[in-house]
């Protein structure tokens, strides 16, 4: 094989040559779409050598090509979330790598021609076609996960079944059928691609993701979370006021946002700072349109280990990720495959720099050497989900995406027959039939029979397609306005139509103004001393690290366990004797006082001061304003900054967020963080809170009264908080409600308290050496967070 290091086009003969082969070389077909959804006719064909490798970091990283461009194509299963930690089954599927050694070009025209010069696209015909559970069972899995899972903890978590079937005609031909139906169908994807093993039973994915996950250039690491479903009506645009109150919906602001802040978590650790937010936009497609947002910052990484800290995009797992990977784990049937993984393309531009870009492998056919395809698709399960919904929702996306494969509105294995105005409901020769020969044939227990419903309107044009969002995104919607006729083809930017123009400027302001790099009317620059972040388990932390350090701070990240053994603090000991009270109405324990020590040190008081029912002397207002001067920041080093010494003079100790309730009896994560509170506030270190970590200060305070399941895994409110009006974004599973004797106990400490959208919840508090918010001040739905942050700080 002679090396073809730039790209040359690639004559019809040769393509069909390499569809022909008896034993054909690795290759792989993509087309790849700019973020702003252009793309050419071209697409790129790759041909090498297929190799495998352990680990995402054994990934090659090749000598530079003269004039730049991609010496590796990577496919990444889902079981890589292991190397993390995570829990995964470990299914056994391989990362492979595509070692590219001949670079081509060629259209879709002699795509076309190569395909038939080598057989008729009629052999493709399914058999034996549906899912591997009825609808009724996948239903009863979300039922069980609803009220055992994501009632307790409001979290949200994609639960995925899988369609199977088998394609009797099978080989590198087929897998080029199916990249030719999936580029033709749906021309708004992120990626359209193939990608075959080589030889005569080598295994393949097809697909057309509409997502792309992480991408590296120019120095900068981006990524792209996207959220929200709107199905497009026949004639392919909604009306604008349809447009308009999709974005309004607050639903959809809030998950958006919440996908945002599970890849902004993971973005952090990847980057060494000068993080920047841009949107939400618009990502129309042929018959859905999506909202997206692009994070990015400064690659701190090599390409293979920023790969490999970046697995896997939240909308294909769930939020907060960790405890989703553990639902999925323990109630899926089996591993996921290459489902939820990443197709990467690693090179180099032409200065020698690095490269990498990925699409999620969601809407991909797994095909195997033996002929059997296997589509996994899935519904995001969280507080508002439906069983039967979203039973509905999985069946869609199958069904769309197989439609996609027919030239016509020839229906999906397993459904009848349904035609739009104007359609034809037949099949037209060549095109890939349900079932082989008949329509239906081989139909399993879970699919449609004659004369059942179309889930979600499929006969109106309003199934989502093959490039339709990521399996991790709330259910679609479809414009109450539909109209009929042909398709339009003709470019239209909707976000150009003033009211839509509006909404989406609306949107934007209510995004983090410190991510969107904008300054707020009265902020002030942080103090300057350090900052020792303590890791209380929360995804949110390294974000949280990033906008200490973009603020001024030098920040050092540390596990709860190493800040213990630091201020001798021993996480298991018990630190005083449990006086725990309940309030009548509750079974909750309202809280365990802390020793008066530890009250005295962290608000200021004498011991006499701080009694229940004493006449305890307030103390004067403990808070320094900011000098307006900065500490000098860390260089960019990739995270390594110098340590910080909790107990040294000016440093503030930030306990961050994390999973769990506060008051949890028998939780020994939970008594050895209180523990640690605890040791904190005894020796006068200046202690603040964030969620959890708040939350644990309250309760060290005897502040806390009882605590509430949230129900939301994200909200954003508009409260009144240090002194203004703040819209701030919540996390989390609990809310911490105030007890009888709340407030007393607060005047008598010298603390501030601030309420928040809840009743009786304690969103804030501010006093002599501690202070702290429930809410999130690095999530993107916190408008004000970095000058809320600030204020808790001084």
């Amino acid at each position: 094989m002679q090396d073809t290091p730039t790209p040359t086009p690639l004559p019809v003969a040769d393509l069909a040559d390499l569809f022909s082969a008896p034993d054909p070389p690795p290759f792989a077909l993509v087309r790849r779409h700019a973020h702003d959804g252009s793309a050419g006719d071209p697409f790129d064909v790759y041909i090498g050598t297929m190799h495998t490798v352990r680990r995402v970091t054994d990934l090659p990283s090749g000598p530079p090509r003269p004039g730049g461009g991609p010496h590796a194509l990577a496919v990444l299963p889902y079981r890589c979330l292991a190397e993390h930690g995570l829990d995964c089954r470990d299914d056994g599927t391989p990362v492979r790598v595509l070692k590219i050694r001949r670079w081509h070009t060629a259209d879709t025209a002699a795509l076309t021609a190569a395909l038939a010069a080598v057989r008729p696209a009629g052999d493709l015909r399914w058999e034996d076609a549906g899912f591997d559970d009825t609808d009724e069972e996948y239903a009863g899995r979300v039922r069980d996960l609803l009220a055992h899972e994501v009632a307790r903890t409001g979290l949200h978590v994609l639960i995925r079944r899988d369609f199977t079937a088998r394609l009797p005609c099978h080989g590198a031909a087929a897998v080029g059928e199916l990249f030719r139906r999936l580029s033709a169908a749906e021309h708004g994807a992120h990626w359209t691609f193939a990608v075959h093993t080589g030889g005569q039973r080598g295994a393949a994915l097809a697909g057309a993701s509409p997502q792309g996950h992480v991408s590296v250039e120019g120095g900068r690491v981006a990524m792209h979370p996207m959220c929200g479903t709107l199905r497009l009506p026949p004639g392919g645009l909604p009306a604008a006021e349809d447009l308009a109150a999709f974005l309004r919906d607050r639903k959809e602001t809030e998950e958006l946002g919440a996908v945002v802040d599970a890849e902004l978590a993971i973005l952090c650790r990847v980057t060494t700072g000068d993080v920047r937010l841009e949107g939400p936009g618009l990502r129309p497609l042929a018959r859905v349109l999506h909202t997206e947002c692009r994070i990015s910052g400064t690659a701190a990484l090599d390409v293979r280990h920023t790969l490999a800290g970046t697995l896997s995009a939240a909308t294909a797992v769930g939020r907060p990720f960790a405890e989703a990977c553990s639902v999925i784990a323990r109630r899926e049937p089996s591993g996921r495959g290459y489902y939820g993984g990443s197709i990467a393309l690693l090179g180099h531009d032409a200065s020698g720099g690095e490269q990498v870009d990925t699409a999620v492998l969601i809407r991909t056919f797994e095909l195997s050497g033996r002929g059997t395809v296997k589509l996994s698709v899935g519904a995001t399960v969280g507080p508002r989900s439906v069983p039967a919904e979203e039973a509905a929702e999985t069946r869609a996306k199958a069904s769309a995406l197989l439609s996609v494969l027919e030239s016509t509105a020839a229906t999906a294995p397993g459904d009848t027959a349904a035609t739009a105005p104007g359609d034809t409901a037949a099949t037209a020769p060549g095109d890939i039939t349900p079932g082989g020969t008949a329509a239906g044939a081989g139909r399993r227990r879970a699919d449609p029979g004659p004369g059942d419903p179309l889930p979600h309107d499929a006969s109106a044009g309003g199934d989502a397609p093959a490039a339709a969002q990521g399996d991790g995104a709330p259910g679609g919607r479809t414009p109450g306005h539909r109209r009929t006729g042909p398709r339009s083809t003709v470019p239209v930017d909707p976000a150009a139509w003033p009211s839509v123009s509006a909404e989406l400027d609306r949107r934007r302001a209510l995004l983090s103004a410190h991510w969107r790099g904008r300054s707020r009317p009265g902020g002030r620059p942080a103090p300057g001393g350090p900052v020792l972040l303590v890791d209380a388990g929360g995804e949110e932390t390294a974000a949280l690290a990033v906008m200490l350090r973009g603020m001024g701070r030098a920040v050092e990240v540390c596990p709860a366990e190493h800040v213990a053994h630091a201020t001798g603090v021993r996480p298991g000991d018990p630190v005083a004797p449990d006086a725990r009270v309940r309030s009548a109405d509750s079974a909750a324990p309202a809280v365990r006082v802390r020793p008066r020590d530890a009250v005295t040190c962290a608000t200021g008081l004498r011991s006499a001061d701080h009694g229940m029912h004493g006449a305890g002397t307030r103390c004067a207002d403990p808070v320094t304003r900011a000098t307006g001067t900065r500490a000098t920041g860390p260089t960019a080093d990739g995270g390594a900054h110098h340590a910080v010494d909790p107990l040294a003079p000016g440093t503030t100790v930030v306990v961050g967020p994390g999973p769990g309730d506060p008051l949890a009896i028998g939780d020994d994560r939970i008594a050895g963080l209180r523990a640690l509170v605890a040791g904190l506030m005894s020796r006068g270190t200046r202690t603040v809170g964030v969620g959890l970590g708040f939350h644990l200060l309250l309760a060290e305070l005897g502040l806390a009264g009882s605590v509430r399941p949230r129900g939301e895994a994200a909200a954003q409110q508009e409260i009144d908080v240090l002194g203004r009006r703040a819209t701030v974004g919540y996390g989390g599973a609990y809310a911490v409600l105030a007890g009888p004797h709340t407030d007393a106990l607060a005047r008598r400490l010298g603390l501030t308290l601030w309420y928040g959208p809840g009743d009786g919840e304690l969103a804030a508090l501010r006093g002599p050496r501690t202070g702290g918010c429930a809410f999130l001040p690095a999530s993107v739905l916190s408008v004000e967070g970095a000058e809320l942050l600030t204020m808790l700080l001084e």
